[in-house]
C-alpha cells in the first residue's frame, strides 16, 4: 500500500444546519462533542499503528463546524496526529465559521498546530445571508477575517457562494471586492447547487424558490474569474484561486489523486493498492453511533470497495482534470482524450490535457468521460 501523507478529520457539528447544506452535518447536539473527541483521538491512535502512514504533509479539519470545538479539544486532536508524525512546515487547515473567530480561539488554534484558516464567509449580502440561513452577518463576516489575520493567521481562505436567488452580478462583486480587500491569501467561489435531499430542494421542487438561471451563474463565475486574476490570484482549480505559494496543498493531494485517511463520523478515506487498484472505505455517519461503535470495538468502518486498476485511473483522471494547469491523469484513454479534444472541452499540450473555457463549463461531463473500463495499458516505468 502507498503511504498516506494526509489525514482529513470530520467535525459534524453545527449551531444550525443551513437548508442548501447535503454534508454529514448536525444540529443541537454540541453536547455530544466531549465523547466524540475523545472517539475521534482513539480512532487516529488506532490508524497510526494500522496503517502505513506519515510523516503527515497536510491535515484539514472539515465539517460541519470544527471552530465549535473549544482550543484544548483542537489540541487533544492535534496532539494524537502529532504522534502520527508531522512533515516540517506541513500545512494544518481548520473550518471556521465567522461567528467563533475571536481573538482567543484564533491564539488558541494557531497554539494546537493550525497554520491555516478557512471561514466560511458564503455572502456580504444581508439579503442572500438570510436566504441561505447563515447565523452571521456581512460585517462579522469581515471582522472575523481580519480577527484572523491580525491574530497571526498568514495562510486565510475565504468560502463564498455565488448563484444565489436575489444576488445579482453587481452585489456579486460587491462581495468579491470587500473580501479582496481584506488580503486573503486563498479565495474558493462554488456555485450554490441545489440537492435534493435538502429544504433548499424541497423548496425548489415545490415552486416555493426560483433560483437563477445556468446564464447568470456563469456570467458570475466569470466575472469573478477575470477579478481574481486581476488581484494576482491565479486560477489553479476550477473552483478555487490563490496567491503565489498559497494553493491548498491538502486539496491537491485529492485532485493529484494521492492516497489520504479519513476519521470521524462519516470519513471517507482512499488507499492506492500496490497492484494498480484504489481501495475505498468510509465511516459510520451518524455521531451517536461513530462514538458507540469507535468505543465498543475502536473501529467505526461503515463500508469498503476496491476498484479495479482501470476504473482507478479513470478515476484520477475524472478529478485531475479538474486542475487547470493541466493533468498527466488522461493518457490512458487516447479515444476519449481525442472526442473530448475534438468537441473544444480539452486541448493538449504536453502530454496533458487542460480544460478549454467550454470545459470548465462542463466539467462534471468531462470527468465523467474517464470512468469507463479499458484495457490494461503497459506498466509505465518512472
Amino acid at each position: 500500500m502507498e503511504r498516506i501523507h494526509s489525514l482529513y478529520l470530520h467535525v459534524p457539528f453545527c449551531t444550525w444546519v443551513c437548508k442548501y447544506c447535503d454534508f454529514n452535518a448536525y444540529a443541537v447536539l454540541e453536547g455530544l462533542i466531549p465523547p466524540y473527541v475523545e472517539a475521534l483521538s482513539h480512532e487516529i491512535d488506532i490508524a497510526g499503528t494500522e496503517l502505513p502512514i506519515g510523516p503527515l504533509e497536510t491535515v484539514f479539519i472539515g465539517g460541519g463546524t470544527p471552530s465549535l470545538l473549544t482550543a484544548a479539544q483542537v489540541r487533544q486532536v492535534m496532539e494524537r496526529v502529532r504522534a502520527i508524525g508531522l512533515a516540517p512546515g506541513a500545512e494544518v487547515t481548520l473550518e471556521a465559521n465567522p461567528s467563533n473567530i475571536t481573538g482567543p480561539n484564533v491564539e488558541g488554534w494557531l497554539a494546537a498546530g493550525v497554520n491555516r484558516l478557512s471561514i466560511g464567509v458564503q455572502s456580504l449580502q444581508p439579503d442572500a445571508l438570510r436566504f441561505l440561513e447563515r447565523l452571521h452577518s456581512g460585517m462579522d463576516a469581515i471582522a472575523a477575517i481580519q480577527a484572523a489575520r491580525a491574530g497571526g493567521f498568514a495562510d486565510v481562505n475565504a468560502d463564498l457562494l455565488f448563484g444565489v436567488r436575489g444576488v445579482n452580478l453587481a452585489a456579486w462583486l460587491d462581495t468579491l471586492e470587500a473580501v479582496l480587500a481584506e488580503g486573503v491569501q486563498h479565495l474558493s467561489a462554488y456555485e450554490l447547487t441545489v440537492e435534493s435531499a435538502t429544504r433548499l430542494g424541497q423548496e425548489v421542487r415545490t415552486g416555493l424558490v426560483r433560483m437563477p438561471d445556468a446564464d447568470d451563474q456563469l456570467e458570475q463565475y466569470w466575472a469573478a474569474a477575470a477579478r481574481l486574476e486581476a488581484a494576482g490570484l491565479a486560477h489553479y482549480e476550477i473552483s478555487n484561486w490563490a496567491q503565489p505559494g498559497y494553493r491548498c496543498r491538502h486539496n491537491l493531494a485529492t485532485w493529484n489523486y494521492h492516497p489520504y485517511l479519513g476519521c470521524g463520523a462519516g470519513a471517507h478515506s482512499m488507499f492506492r493498492l500496490d497492484d494498480g487498484r484504489t481501495k475505498r472505505r468510509w465511516n459510520v455517519k451518524g455521531p451517536h453511533a461513530y462514538i458507540k461503535q469507535t468505543s465498543e470495538t475502536a473501529r467505526a468502518l461503515d463500508g469498503a470497495e476496491t476498484l479495479s486498476p482501470e476504473r482507478a485511473r479513470g478515476e484520477a483522471a475524472m478529478i485531475g482534470v479538474r486542475l487547470l494547469d493541466g493533468t498527466g491523469s488522461a493518457r490512458d484513454f487516447p479515444e476519449q482524450r481525442r472526442h473530448l479534444v475534438g468537441a473544444g472541452l480539452l486541448r493538449e499540450d504536453n502530454h496533458q490535457v487542460r480544460l478549454t473555457r467550454r470545459g470548465v463549463e462542463l466539467a462534471n461531463q468531462v470527468g465523467a468521460a474517464f470512468l469507463v473500463e479499458v484495457a490494461s495499458p503497459q506498466q509505465r516505468k518512472g
